[in-house]
């Protein structure tokens, strides 16, 4: 198992890519490389303690100690990936990733309290109809 320290992604195998240097024959120089964001800073994650219960493994377990152990981590992992969805999607978390972006493109250091107060009501504003129809 290798992880990336870039994006933090977990992957079985290293992508290979070849760099030839300007070169059109070998030997061109392999690297390996994060599937996901294309980093060459992966490291091979060794697991020596049991994910569930934290006992040492032996020499032919992997991830965990025992089926019981397997079961309560998958469990366990389900249940925080499901929390984190639910977070993810919360109107609070969508505001600070709001801010996150506006204070990136303005060059701004806005707390939450401060762009709630101030920036999102003129985007609210912004949004409207400028027109209002009468009523007859």
């Amino acid at each position: 198992m290798f992880y990336c320290r870039n994006c933090g992604f977990e992957f079985e195998k290293p992508e290979n890519i070849y760099e030839n240097h300007g070169m059109l024959s070998p030997p061109f120089e392999k690297i390996s490389v994060c599937p996901n964001c294309r980093s060459d800073r992966i490291f091979q994650k060794n697991i020596t303690h049991c994910r569930c219960c934290g006992a040492r493994l032996p020499k032919d377990a992997h991830d965990y100690c025992s089926d019981l152990c397997r079961e309560k981590g998958e469990k366990l992992y389900a249940l925080e990936r499901k929390r984190r969805r639910i977070t993810e999607q919360s109107p609070v978390c969508e505001i600070i990733k709001q801010l996150k972006k506006y204070n990136t493109e303005h060059g701004t250091d806005l707390s939450y309290g401060q762009y709630v107060a101030f920036v999102l009501p003129e985007k609210k504003d912004m949004k409207k109809c400028k027109t209002r129809k009468k009523n007859i």
